[in-house]
């Protein structure tokens, strides 16, 4: 009895430190699955990037210089259904536009980027060189770095990013 109960033990503990492992390598594979699929493919007539619903309703958000000066925009969702959006509104300086299709997809929830943590892992999903939905992964560098427009709100990552990849989000684990 006192030889099963141990092995029973080591197996818990076995299994706890499995899955402190597998937390700590902060693998990303268990949630990109759910992620993917509210990243859409942004194409203009005059350049293209990534976006992300962010609610309910069709919403998605993606660079402002990715939409400038376009007379139509596309999306294009991960399922490959493409869609004309309207442009609802842009923040040239903030360089953020608003987007909307008309259809509904679940949103990408958003954490708080005041918490991010220098050394923390990310990943980006977007569309680089026209490669849709490719994921690539780094660390934070840095927080609160001053962009072109003078903000200091920028954080700084090693993740590989390409033309295409503007206005797609940048994912940690929350």
């Amino acid at each position: 009895n006192e030889l099963t109960k141990d092995g029973a033990q080591q197996g818990k503990r076995f299994q706890g430190e499995i899955a402190l492992l597998k937390a700590t390598q902060e693998d990303f594979s268990d949630i990109i699955e759910n992620v993917v699929i509210k990243v859409v493919n942004v194409k203009t007539d005059r350049s293209g990037g990534t976006g992300f619903f962010v609610n309910q309703d069709g919403y998605i958000v993606t660079n402002f210089h990715v939409i400038e000066e376009s007379r139509v925009v596309q999306i294009q969702t991960f399922d490959g259904t493409v869609f004309n959006a309207e442009v609802i509104g842009g923040d040239e300086l903030a360089d953020l536009a608003l987007l909307q299709i008309p259809a509904n997809f679940d949103k990408l929830d958003l954490a708080n980027s005041d918490k991010v943590q220098v050394g923390e892992k990310v990943i980006a999903i977007g569309n680089p060189l026209g490669l849709s939905f490719t994921v690539t992964e780094g660390i934070v560098s840095a927080t609160d770095r001053e962009g072109p427009n003078g903000l200091e709100a920028y954080i700084q990552t090693d993740v590989t990013l390409n033309p295409g990849n503007s206005g797609g989000p940048l994912i940690n684990r929350k």
